[in-house]
C-alpha cells in the first residue's frame, strides 16, 4: 500500500493505492472546522486506523486508540487553571 498526505486550503487529503492492479486509489478528507477542529481530526485519524491500521481486538497486548483528552493545564471547562 501507498500513502500520500496532501495539504489542501481547508485541511488534508490522504491518498492511498493499493498494490493490486486492478484497484483504484481511495482518497480520505479531513476537513478543517472551526467549531470543533480536534475532534474533526480525531475522526479523520479513527478512520485512517479502522480502514488501515492494524488489527487488533480487546485481547491484543498493544493496540491504538484515538481519544481527545484535555490539556494536563486545563480546568476540564476549556479554560485554564490559575
Amino acid at each position: 500500500m501507498k500513502f500520500e498526505i496532501r495539504h489542501v486550503a481547508n485541511g488534508v487529503i490522504l491518498r492511498v493505492e493499493d498494490q493490486a492492479p486492478d484497484a483504484s486509489p481511495a482518497e480520505v478528507v479531513y476537513q478543517e472546522r472551526e467549531d470543533d477542529e480536534i475532534e474533526a481530526f480525531a475522526e479523520f485519524l479513527r478512520h485512517v486506523l479502522d480502514h488501515y491500521g492494524p488489527s487488533t481486538s480487546r485481547y491484543s497486548a498493544k493496540r491504538i486508540h484515538v481519544v481527545v483528552e484535555p490539556g494536563d493545564k486545563c480546568d476540564g471547562r476549556g479554560g485554564e487553571m490559575r
